[in-house]
């Protein structure tokens, strides 16, 4: 059976953008794997689309929920990681580090999930007004608008663009692993105190890489033995690595380290080779702007946002913000067509501009800046120069 109310927004994906813009269209009228990510200038946005009581909460989505942020906690600093010598403090709005499963969990107040849904079709009804998803268990819903917002792999991109011109680029021949691990309490304690910043900090290193250290899960204050940190070195893809295993991929990583400075030199030396918790990443994009990817809206019916629009390169920390914009951008454009002030295609297309036009520069700054971090060209880098400002 189908259900058809027509003026239904049917939001394709739970994560941070489809979760945003259903809190706002829900205030404006009446897992599997875990990571961490940073919002700075996306807050503003946000402020828009939820409640004030649940923005009054955010701070529990914090890696660490427990520590007092002062200035100096909004401070990236960025390191020079061959000597481990502070280079300088990057520039842009305060930085929240958020882990993932606790900001949704966060965004899901008072949201009515339905989780296990695989959009397998979408079709469009004769009289321009209605948009049918049909999903991998036979269900349908009928609605106005179909918002694919499930991530970079897009399964709604897919659907509109066909596998060829939906699929990832590659930027460069540049990856790495995350790898989320458990250090003892003397180690944990001594990642996070001085000179380290109690929170994350980022490297580069004269031979081409990228590195990150930071707190990933701080909530058992006392026991810092379960703290759970986050870390990664990216680099050109050695032949294979596609295929490594999470031992290999740990190993790699820990070779490199021999020639770091702290704090990963020591991080590196301290994490278990028998390490699971790894996660094997290709750095990919994909550019909403370029004329082969242009997709047919049906008269606004059919759009995308976050990752499904623009997914970019991580290493300048500007995917969630963009994703968060875009949540408010779109609820700002629905709610111009439900309140008759334009029509339903017009305020689609108008927010699609501004989206591929803001989401698209930061997918090319974010590929530039990727691949000179990985050049000798690291100081020219948009991170170094205008670090994570939009």
């Amino acid at each position: 059976m189908a259900d058809t109310d027509s003026k239904k927004i049917i939001i394709i994906g739970a994560g941070t953008t489809g979760l945003a813009l259903a809190q706002g269209l829900k205030n404006g009228w009446a897992s599997r794997r875990n990571w961490c990510f940073g919002l700075h200038w996306g807050i503003e946005p946000l402020a828009k689309l939820v409640p004030e009581h649940l923005l009054d909460t955010i701070a529990r989505c914090q890696v660490d929920p427990h520590i007092e942020l002062t200035d100096e906690h909004f401070r990236m600093p960025l390191v020079d990681a061959k000597t481990g010598k502070h280079i300088k403090n990057l520039e842009g709005s305060k930085f929240y580090r958020f882990r993932r499963d606790k900001f949704r969990h966060w965004l899901l107040d008072g949201l009515d999930v339905q989780y296990g849904k695989e959009i397998s079709a979408i079709t469009f009804d004769d009289d321009s007004t209605k948009v049918t998803a049909r999903f991998g268990d036979g269900s349908l819903d009928t609605g106005s608008l179909v918002v694919g917002c499930d991530g970079s792999r897009s399964a709604v991109r897919t659907l509109l663009l066909g596998s060829e011109r939906a699929a990832l680029v590659p930027v460069g021949n540049f990856a790495t692993a995350m790898i989320y691990a458990k250090y003892s309490r003397e180690h944990a304690l001594a990642l996070r105190a001085p000179p380290f910043h109690p929170l994350y900090q980022v490297g580069m290193h004269a031979d081409g890489h990228l590195c990150w250290l930071s707190l990933h899960d701080g909530d058992d204050r006392d026991y810092p033995e379960n703290w759970k940190f986050f870390q990664y070195i990216s680099y050109e893809a050695p032949p294979g690595h596609a295929d490594w295993s999470k031992q290999q991929l740990v190993s790699y990583q820990k070779q490199l380290a021999q020639n770091f400075g702290d704090p990963w030199k020591t991080a590196y030396g301290w994490i278990s080779d028998d390490e699971t918790d790894v996660w094997n990443t290709e750095i990919r994009d994909w550019d909403p702007r370029k004329p082969e990817n242009k997709w047919d809206n049906h008269g606004g019916r059919v759009t995308l946002a976050g990752d499904s629009a623009h997914p970019m390169s991580f290493q300048r920390g500007q995917g969630l913000n963009n994703a968060v914009q875009d949540a408010y951008e779109l609820y700002t454009a629905i709610r111009k067509f439900k309140n008759k002030e334009e029509s339903q295609a017009a305020a689609i297309d108008a927010y699609e501009a501004e989206m591929k036009a803001r989401g698209g520069q930061e997918v090319q700054m974010s590929r530039e800046n990727t691949i000179m971090m990985h050049s000798n060209s690291q100081t020219e880098g948009h991170l170094v120069k205008q670090g994570m400002k939009k």
